[in-house]
C-alpha cells in the first residue's frame, strides 16, 4: 500500500518555523513581486489565515479583501524547495521508492519494507515525527491501496492526520463525497458533472462509463474509474531532485523603480553573488545567462547570451549579466526598473561539465576562492564576508539565506 505525504499549508509553515513573529498569525505566502501591492496570487496560507476564507490560487487583492489584517510576504520558494530536498532524503530512509509528486507532496512505496517497521501505519506514524522533530514542519497521511485513495486519505485529517483506507471501506468512503473531492475534479469539471446531475463521487461512480466517455472522452472514463477507487499507476522513483532543476534565479522588487544603471549593475552584482552560490552548492554549471525587466509597472523585457564555457563563478556571470543591462540602458533611463531577475540556465553537473587539463589546474584560484568564500558563509552566515562594493547596498543581501544551506 503507498503512503501519501501531504505538508500542511507548507509555505506558510516554513515561514512561521524561521519567523517566530509569524506564529499563530495570519499569514500568507504571495507569489508576486511585491506583498504590499494587491497584485499576484496566494500560494498558501497558514491555517489562521483559512479562517478567513484566504485559500491558495486566490488574487491577492480577493485576499486582502477577506483578511484585511493578514501578514502578507512574498514567498521563498528556494529555500522550500531546499525543504522539499530534506523531506526526501526522510522518506528515503523507509524505501527506496519515492516520488516528489510536487513541491509539497510525497508517495511512498512500502511494498518491500512495510514488514521490516511493522506496517504501513508505522511507517507513516514515524514519518510524520521524523519531519516534525527535524524540521519542525507538520504532515498529514494517507495511506491506501493505490495513489489515488491515499492522497484523498491525506485530505481527511488536517492538520497532523493520518488516515488509512483499505479497499473495503472504498464505497462507504468515497460515495457521499462531493464529486469536487476527487482528484482531478476541478471547478469547471464540478459545473459540468453537476449539469448532468452528479453531484457526490458516488454519482459519478454509478453514472454509465459510456455516457461519460461520449460527453468527456478519456478523461470521462479516467473520472469513473477514479471515482470507483482504481488507479493503476506506479510510484515513480525521484532519486535525484537534480533531475528537475532546470536554472537558478534570483530577483529584486525595487518599488518605484531604479533608472540609476550603477545602482541596478550593483543590485546584479548581489543577486549574482546568490545565484552562484547556490549553484556551488548543488553543484551546478551553466552558460546561458538571462536578464528580465520589469519597466514602469508596464512591460517586460528579457534579454540572454550563451557562452561557451560552463561556469558557476560570479567572476564569469556577472559580466555578462551586467553587460545585458546595459544594452538597454536607453530604455531605462525613460522607464525605471521596477523588478530585476537574473538567471541562469543551460545547465549540467559539474562533473560533466569538461576532463581537467593542465590549464584547468592552473586557473582554478577563482574556484577555490568561491568555495572558500562558501565555507565561511556555511559557518558564520552570509553577511560574514561579502563583496566590498556591497558594502553599502541597503537592500536585502540576495543570497541564500543561512538556515538554507545549514547542515
Amino acid at each position: 500500500m503507498p503512503i501519501h505525504i501531504d505538508m500542511d499549508a507548507y509555505f506558510a509553515s516554513i515561514e512561521q518555523r524561521d519567523f517566530p513573529v509569524y506564529r499563530k498569525k495570519p499569514l500568507v505566502v504571495c507569489h508576486t513581486n511585491d506583498a504590499s501591492s494587491v497584485k499576484g496570487i496566494v500560494s498558501t496560507s497558514s491555517y489562521e489565515a483559512r479562517k478567513y476564507g484566504v485559500r491558495a490560487a486566490m488574487s491577492v487583492l480577493e485576499a486582502k479583501h477577506l483578511c484585511p489584517r493578514g501578514i502578507f510576504i512574498r514567498g521563498n520558494y528556494q529555500k522550500y524547495l531546499y525543504n522539499t530536498k530534506k523531506i526526501h532524503k526522510i522518506c528515503l530512509r523507509f524505501s527506496d521508492m519515492v516520488e516528489i509528486f510536487s513541491v509539497d507532496e510525497f508517495f511512498i512505496d512500502v511494498n518491500r519494507s512495510a514488514h521490516l517497521f511493522s506496517g504501513e501505519l508505522k511507517i507513516g506514524l514515524k514519518l510524520q515525527n521524523m519531519i516534525e522533530e527535524e524540521l519542525g514542519l507538520s504532515s498529514s497521511v494517507g495511506i491506501g491501496p493505490n495513489k489515488l485513495v491515499a492522497k484523498m486519505a491525506s485530505e481527511f485529517k488536517k492538520p497532523r492526520g493520518i488516515t488509512i483506507i483499505e479497499e473495503d471501506d472504498l464505497p462507504d468512503t468515497f460515495s457521499p463525497l462531493p464529486v469536487d473531492k476527487l482528484f482531478g475534479v476541478g471547478r469547471k469539471m464540478k459545473k459540468h458533472l453537476e449539469i448532468l446531475g452528479i453531484n457526490t463521487i458516488g454519482d459519478l461512480a454509478n453514472t454509465p462509463e459510456e455516457i461519460l466517455k461520449k460527453r468527456f472522452g478519456v478523461i470521462g472514463v479516467a473520472l469513473h474509474q477514479a471515482a470507483m477507487g482504481r488507479d493503476f499507476s506506479p510510484v515513480h522513483n525521484s532519486f535525484d531532485l537534480r533531475e528537475a532543476v532546470k536554472s537558478f534565479g534570483h530577483s529584486s522588487a525595487l518599488g518605484k523603480g531604479v533608472s540609476d544603471i550603477k545602482e541596478l549593475s550593483r543590485i546584479t552584482l548581489g543577486l549574482t553573488e546568490g545565484i552562484t552560490r547556490r549553484m556551488r552548492e548543488d553543484r551546478y554549471v551553466g552558460r546561458t545567462i538571462t536578464a528580465k525587466l520589469h519597466l514602469a509597472r508596464l512591460f517586460s523585457i528579457s534579454r540572454s547570451k550563451s557562452v561557451k564555457s560552463f561556469s558557476h563563478l560570479t567572476s564569469d556571470i556577472f559580466p555578462i549579466a551586467k553587460a545585458l543591462l546595459e544594452k538597454e540602458q536607453a530604455l531605462i533611463e525613460r522607464y525605471p526598473v521596477t523588478t530585476i531577475g537574473i538567471s541562469v540556465n543551460n545547465l549540467i553537473d559539474i562533473k560533466k561539465s569538461h576532463q581537467l587539463s593542465i590549464f584547468d589546474l592552473l586557473a582554478d584560484r577563482p574556484n577555490q576562492l568561491a568555495l572558500t568564500t562558501d565555507s565561511i558563509k556555511n559557518k558564520f552566515g552570509e553577511k560574514s564576508i561579502f563583496r566590498a562594493s556591497l558594502l553599502d547596498w541597503k537592500r536585502r543581501y540576495h543570497s541564500v539565506p543561512r538556515l538554507d544551506i545549514t547542515r
